[in-house]
């Protein structure tokens, strides 16, 4: 019994070294990158598409006048005022065939986004102390799917990123004592076209923040092979708080490895 509890004592003992490398590693990164240089290149154009949906014989309306030049226009300018924020230097190449690269010049590429208008089906399930029902909505939902590649001296791996938007919902029930029924009833937002451009900030802000996190957990992991560690937790960091936290495991871009 003694021995397991070693053992488990220098398993937590190590743990909290490692944790600790990382978080000081982290740290060494934001202050070294401060006043980086990025390229930041966006396409011109993306796919946009509406989808058909056969089971409810219907298609959404919301990209109806959809302009996807102001739509990566405003992303575009989420996305470089956010890196600012994390203290870096972004700017338009002019020639992105000729861009230095190194480890305080990046050259980052949106390579391809796709945008999907869709229905998606929605279950709302309501429980009673005896009986489970469920009811099924069709919501509006606008699919972007991004495709990130980055240079810091050599290409990374894509990373991508898939996010929907979708009508707002909102249920409740009431239990009638008179004739002993519960009520359904629900209420849905709908999105309208400026809930779609306006949807391009947070975007432009969500890859900004993953762009960041990517690179300076890519620093952590290589100055931890230096020292011969295997055991690492991913981290963000909060450039308003100048915090680090750890990542959940979707809140990050994810690496494309074919």
């Amino acid at each position: 019994m003694k021995k397991l509890h070693l053992i488990i004592g220098l398993f937590f003992g190590l743990l909290f070294t490692s944790c600790q490398t990382e978080l000081k590693l982290a740290k060494n990164f934001v202050a070294e990158q401060s006043n980086t240089r990025v390229a930041v290149y966006f396409p011109e154009q993306a796919e946009v598409k509406v989808e058909y949906n056969t089971q409810y014989q219907m298609q959404t309306n919301v990209l109806q006048g959809f302009s996807q030049d102001l739509f990566l226009d405003v992303m575009y300018s989420a996305y470089a005022d956010m890196l600012r924020t994390y203290g870096l230097d972004v700017y338009i190449p002019e020639d992105i065939d000729n861009v230095p690269v190194d480890s305080t010049h990046w050259l980052v590429m949106l390579s391809r986004m796709e945008i999907s208008g869709r229905i998606t089906e929605y279950e709302d399930y309501l429980f009673s102390d005896t009986d489970e029902y469920s009811y099924k909505h069709p919501l509006n939902t606008v699919n972007v799917a991004s495709w990130f590649e980055i240079n810091d001296g050599e290409w990374r791996p894509v990373q991508f990123c898939e996010h929907n938007l979708m009508d707002g919902f909102d249920s409740k029930t009431d239990y009638s004592f008179w004739t002993n029924k519960i009520d359904y009833n629900y209420t849905i937002d709908t999105l309208e076209l400026k809930d779609v451009y306006n949807y391009a900030v947070y975007l432009g802000k969500l890859y900004a923040g993953y762009t960041y996190d990517y690179m300076m957990n890519s620093y952590v992991t290589k100055e931890f092979k230096k020292r011969n560690y295997t055991y690492q937790i991913l981290l963000r960091y909060d450039p308003y708080k100048k915090q680090m936290r750890f990542a959940e495991e979707d809140d990050r871009f994810v690496e494309i490895t074919e």
